[in-house]
């Protein structure tokens, strides 16, 4: 008994070894199966990625397109912004300096003619006090008063004159000016034409070179 289990070992072995040796080959055919169908698919994700690749760089070129025009516009919104607001501080500027201008002439004249008022009452004054020194006494004290006088009023004309107050030259015989000139009465003459100053009832002045208070005059007017 021991003998035959002896004997069909080997075979069993053999067989064994048979079905070994098959399974071998089948083994040996598999890999390069599967070999073949890794690279099949490795080629198709080469050629999936190259395409993919195609792409993202199409897309950067017209990210980049893009980004290139959107520069420019802001570039020129942004000059455009300038320059406009250039023009804008330029025309203010101008206006400021205008308005500014406008406020010092006006503020010049106010001052240049502030004491008009003041300076038309101060040369009724001095008008009035003129006519009466015009009148000559035959007293001789009144004389010398009159004599002391004189050198105020020459005080009061300087004063004018510092103010900018000057009296407006005029003679008798001058033509009549009626925009320096206030006919008071006309009077007959015959060594005067017509229209011509007779006689100086008060003395004009200008502050500055604006007429404050006109000449008054009598004027020559012939009859028909």
């Amino acid at each position: 008994m021991s003998k035959h289990n002896h004997k069909t070992q080997p075979d069993d072995i053999k067989e064994s070894k048979v079905d070994e040796n098959h399974k071998v080959e089948v083994n040996n055919e598999q890999p390069n199966e599967v070999k073949a169908t890794e690279v099949d698919k490795l080629e198709q994700a080469i050629n999936e990625i190259k395409k993919l690749q195609e792409l993202v760089q199409t897309k950067d070129d017209h990210i980049n397109k893009l980004q290139e025009e959107i520069n420019k516009i802001n570039h020129d919104y942004i000059t455009k912004i300038t320059e406009k607001t250039n023009e804008a501080n330029a025309t203010l500027k101008a206006k400021i300096d205008e308005l500014t201008n406008k406020a010092n002439q006006e503020l010049t004249i106010h001052k240049k003619y502030a004491l008009e008022k003041q300076a038309t009452a101060l040369i009724d004054i001095i008008n009035q006090f003129s006519l009466a020194l015009d009148y000559k006494p035959s007293d001789p004290n009144i004389a010398k008063y009159q004599s002391g006088f004189q050198m105020f009023l020459v005080m009061f004309k300087n004063l004018l004159v510092e103010l900018g107050i000057n009296e407006i030259p005029v003679n008798i015989g001058d033509e009549f000016n009626p925009e320096i000139m206030e006919c008071i009465e006309f009077v007959h003459s015959n060594e005067l034409s017509d229209n011509k100053v007779a006689r100086i009832i008060t003395k004009g002045y200008k502050l500055h070179d604006r007429l404050i208070k006109p000449i008054a005059v009598n004027i020559v007017r012939k009859k028909s």
